[in-house]
């Protein structure tokens, strides 16, 4: 299995639910899902693409942690927290995208482990400062507000940043 549907009726993906499955390629979490349990694709070491559904509100702890190959994530807007060693060792994530309006709390060590030097994040135009001074968010040295309410505007961040 490279991909994995989710019908409508999952309403939370729980604990250790996809833990070390190996040919998971791309995961994309839809509307009906509101929370990520802890572990749930720990050791997803062929991860390349999540995409987080807007009625997710908390992502648990350690919930993609080593997931190496892990490339591309999408936050949808609802999510309000991020729990420790979230995305740890997530060293391949060339592009964040947090659709938040206010930035999701993060719990310890919730984005460390991503190269924060280089790597792109992308967050609301009118949060853009918020994202700037928040924990965790602010390290990354590319933040960019993007409107992602327009067709294509997101894309376009991207190609501005050039090689980011």
């Amino acid at each position: 299995m490279t991909s994995v549907p989710l019908p409508d009726s999952v309403t939370s993906i729980g604990d250790y639910a996809f833990y070390g499955c190996s040919a998971l390629t791309s995961v994309t979490i839809g509307e009906s899902v509101t929370s990520i349990g802890d572990y749930a694709f720990y050791y997803c070491r062929s991860l390349t693409s999540v995409t987080i559904g807007e009625s997710v509100t908390s992502i648990g702890d350690n919930a993609f942690r080593e997931c190496t190959a892990l490339a591309s994530v999408t936050i949808g807007e609802s999510v309000t927290s991020i729990g420790d060693y979230a995305f740890y060792y997530c060293r391949a994530m060339t592009r964040l995208e947090s659709r938040a309006e206010v930035p999701p709390a993060c719990g310890y060590y919730a984005l460390d482990d991503i190269n924060k030097q280089t790597r792109a994040l992308f967050v609301p135009i009118k949060s853009l400062d918020a994202y700037k001074a928040a924990d965790q968010w602010k390290d990354f040295v590319f933040i960019t507000g993007v409107d992602f309410d327009k067709p294509g505007c997101a894309e376009d961040a991207v190609s501005e940043n050039g090689g980011v």
